[in-house]
């Protein structure tokens, strides 16, 4: 089969397309600006340039719509235009052939019928001019299949021509000659990937000192600590950057700041067509209510003019500087980084108030534990230490742990963990008790306080002769209040996730009186207190609850309340027992005398048997008004006790 040579000729024209000149300058990266919040502001010099070209990454295009400034003197008014969200689609729309057709010379041919073209060959040096009327493929066994073009000559001459290696052919049609340029050029811009080309124009006669700044996404830049202990005791820390060149270009002697801020990080869709919906009017032209010509939608609109110059820049000099939102950090030389690649390097070197201590956080419960291994920085910088990982060595420069560091602000301090301590040891338990602070009449109730005391002892021993000082951090729970019995007091702290803490400084003995090496231990005891309230109705008053009370009692004061409690509760209940025991002799004497009147119905009289039942029932009856007397006198007593006992808890 012989090969089409179609792609000869094309290849030829799609050079020509890419050798088009372009008047526009790429502006150079003088300036860059790494937050950690993952965001890169770039400022580029412009100079006296009125039209700049960037070619930045699709995902960067959204960014720079909403982000650009620009600096100068001399600048009137400003735009920026680019190709759309779709350039192949926009493009080829107005074009007579489809995308596919600029790149299939056959394919090109069909979509244009009578074009106007010259074909030449060996033969036919001076060549045909003619339309074109038919592309069509010949195909036998012997020769394969071939390419054969039709062409209408001068004198309405047809012509065939094989369209094979010797074959040329040239678009006289310039109309079409210019839109394959057009087209390719559309091609070969969206096969650079996700590229876009966005040109910035600017207006004005005498612009100088141009810049423009915008803000992309970028990788985060991440800190690294050193923590380098002295043997005096001092503490040398090492901040160092990492970071990396991910953007679409390289970085060749830019000046690099470092943000340790966390602005707001927004995007908006601003390079996405964005299509309305519109309610239909009925009974109308349907012309009236047909979408209008979205060619003028393209983001060519005018971002601005020019407002007044900005706050000028952080300047390039050693140290950093703090803002209102972020402390900076201005690396002294400019630096160089291709694309892809990252660098290490240390932008923050000084001597801070630190300490080495060992720290055991409470847990409230019986168990045995090794402190923490803390480092606790004070930041007396002017500027915010960024958060990161920390590397912690000894005074012999080996590896002691890690830590993460957190973002500390200027004069704040922060302790980091960074190991365990295993030459210290800190023996916990914990006790719980109640106990009754108070009892008060309230409203015809009793309100009892009890004290809910938990009792947390630590003891810390060391391994070594010499103790080393340790630091007890006790939980401090809501409603609670805690109070040191045994040990150095202590100050209240609170972490950032809202948690208090007793923090107690624990020293350990070097010596007793007689001046030998004691024993490396400390013990430190501290009580949590929680009040607890209570209501007892009148009612539900018990001598066992009054026995109870009495023996929790803390003072005086309240066991005499409890007594006088007492005794109006006791005189109350005797006065019930007294009215229980009449009407039960009551309810006795009465029951007694209806079975002996049914005796006596049942005796007939007169007879001595009758006479002596009869004698039976009046003696009862006596007997009976004497105890109901003796009931209402013994509820009256009942109903003076709860009287007097009520008008004892209705007292202030």
């Amino acid at each position: 089969m012989k090969p089409r040579p179609g792609s000869l000729i094309f290849g030829a024209l799609l050079a020509v397309a890419v050798a088009l000149p372009s008047h526009a300058q790429q502006a150079p990266i003088r300036m860059i600006t790494l937050f950690e919040a993952g965001l890169a502001e770039i400022t580029r010099e412009t100079g006296e340039q009125d039209r700049i070209v960037l070619q930045l990454p699709l995902g960067d295009v959204n960014d720079l719509l909403k982000s650009l400034l620009l600096r100068g003197s001399g600048i009137e008014g400003a735009r920026i235009t680019l190709d759309g969200a779709h350039p192949v689609e926009d493009a080829f729309a107005a074009l007579p052939f489809p995308p596919s057709a600029a790149t299939d010379l056959p394919a090109l041919l069909r979509s244009v019928p009578g074009l106007s073209v010259r074909v030449s060959d060996r033969g036919y040096p001076q060549g045909h001019e003619g339309r074109l009327m038919d592309v069509s493929e010949s195909c036998n066994d012997e020769a394969g299949c071939e390419t054969v073009l039709t062409i209408l000559g001068d004198g309405h001459s047809i012509s065939r021509h094989v369209f094979d290696a010797d074959l040329q052919l040239v678009i006289l049609d310039e109309e079409v000659a210019e839109s394959l340029a057009l087209g390719l050029g559309v091609l070969r811009q969206a096969a650079s990937g996700k590229l876009r080309e966005v040109t910035i124009a600017l207006e004005g006669d005498q612009i100088a000192d141009g810049a423009l700044s915008y803000v992309v996404a970028a990788p985060a830049w991440k800190t690294a600590y050193r923590a380098l202990s002295s043997p005096d005791g001092d503490v040398s820390i090492q901040a160092w950057a990492v970071i990396e060149n991910a953007g679409s270009e390289d970085w060749d002697d830019v000046s690099l700041t470092l943000s340790s801020g966390a602005p707001n990080t927004l995007t908006a869709d601003l390079h996405n067509r964005s299509w309305r919906v519109r309610d239909e009017i009925a009974d109308r032209d349907a012309s009236v209510v047909a979408m209008e010509s979205m060619s003028d939608a393209l983001p060519q609109g005018i971002v601005g003019r020019a407002a007044a110059a900005p706050p000028a820049l952080v300047p390039a000099a050693a140290g950093g500087t703090e803002g209102v939102m972020d402390s900076r950090y201005v690396i002294e030389s400019p630096i160089d980084l291709a694309v892809g690649e990252m660098v290490s390097l240390p932008f923050l070197s000084d001597r801070f108030d630190a300490r080495h201590l060992s720290l055991y956080r409470g847990g409230l419960q019986t168990r045995t534990g090794n402190p923490e291994m803390m480092l606790e920085v004070t930041n007396r910088l002017d500027v915010r230490l960024p958060a990161g990982i920390m590397t912690v060595t000894g005074t012999d420069g080996g590896y002691m742990g890690d830590a993460d560091f957190p973002l500390v602000a200027p004069g704040e301090t922060r302790a980091v963990p960074f190991g365990r301590d295993r030459r210290l040891r800190v023996e916990e338990s914990v006790s719980l008790t109640n106990q009754l602070a108070s009892l008060r009449a309230f409203r015809g109730q009793i309100r009892v306080t009890r004290n809910s005391i938990r009792d947390a002892t630590y003891v810390a021993s060391s391994a070594s002769e010499v103790g080393r000082d340790v630091v007890i951090d006790h939980p401090v729970e809501e409603g609670w209040s805690s109070e040191v019995l045994s040990g150095p007091q202590g100050r209240l702290r609170q972490d950032d996730d809202g948690r208090r803490w007793l923090r107690i400084p624990v020293g350990f003995p070097t010596s007793d009186d007689e001046g030998q090496a004691a024993p490396a231990t400390a013990t430190i005891t501290i009580r949590d207190t929680r009040p607890v309230h209570q209501h007892v109705a009148l009612a539900d008053l018990s001598s066992e609850i009054i026995l109870e009370w009495r023996g929790h009692a803390l003072d005086d004061q309240t066991r005499a309340f409890i007594d006088e409690i007492a005794g109006f509760s006791q005189a109350l209940g005797e006065a019930r027992q007294q009215v229980a025991r009449h009407e039960a002799t009551q309810t006795r004497l009465e029951a007694e005398q209806s079975r002996i009147r049914d005796l006596l119905d049942a005796v007939p009289g007169p007879s001595e048997a009758h006479d002596k039942l009869l004698a039976d029932v009046l003696t009862l009856e006596d007997r009976i008004v004497a105890a109901a007397a003796a009931v209402n006198t013994s509820v009256e007593a009942q109903h003076a006790a709860e009287n007097a006992f009520a008008e004892f808890l209705a007292q202030d």
